[in-house]
């Protein structure tokens, strides 16, 4: 029986249930810039998810057609054709499987090349060793720190900037999970 398939979906409505909890997990939330979960937030989210001939939007992964976490798009400047991933989030449960990677590499794939974007960039905390390892993983490269940028967790963090240009996109390999993308739902 072969490996269930990592997916990304554009989210809807039905999916906010799932998108709160998650994003209020003790496991999870820390690592979010503050508000992320808010209804208002998610709205604005799904309004940008599956404009045509834009790759933003806030989109669920999947394992097997079963919801793992979430990721989103947002543009950062639409003259020079620069997206950013501004939350990445897992259940904890789902950990540790490279799903996070498989679905950061699908939305980096789709952004720089069927949107022929030119640049994807991220930034994380600078405590969040495991998300700097996993953009490293899936490409990006470190491109600089912005000092004690944060006030989070009662402490300064650092903020860790990566990027990714449509060059240096990655094609699937043998090597990688098995992924896709569906498309979004025009119904």
């Amino acid at each position: 029986m072969p490996d269930p398939v990592v997916t990304l979906r554009a989210a809807n409505d039905g999916d906010l249930s799932f998108l709160s909890e998650l994003t209020s997990h003790e496991m999870v939330a820390p690592f979010l810039m503050p508000g992320a979960g808010e209804p208002e937030r998610l709205t604005r989210l799904l309004g940008l998810t599956g404009q045509e001939d834009r790759p933003y939007g806030l989109f669920m992964i999947e394992l097997g057609g079963d919801p793992v976490g979430a990721l989103t798009l947002e543009p950062f400047s639409e003259r020079s054709r620069i997206c950013q991933v501004t939350g990445m989030m897992i259940s904890p449960h789902a950990r540790r499987a490279g799903i996070a990677l498989a679905a950061l590499r699908l939305a980096c794939r789709s952004a720089l090349v069927e949107y022929r974007q030119h640049r994807v960039q991220a930034e994380t905390y600078g405590d969040n060793v495991a998300g700097q390892r996993l953009f490293e993983r899936a490409g990006f490269k470190r491109e600089g720190t912005r000092r004690q940028a944060y006030w989070r967790r009662a402490q300064w963090l650092d903020g860790v900037l990566y990027g990714i240009l449509a060059e240096e996109a990655e094609q699937p390999s043998a090597r990688q999970p098995r992924e896709q993308i569906d498309p979004p739902d025009t119904g």
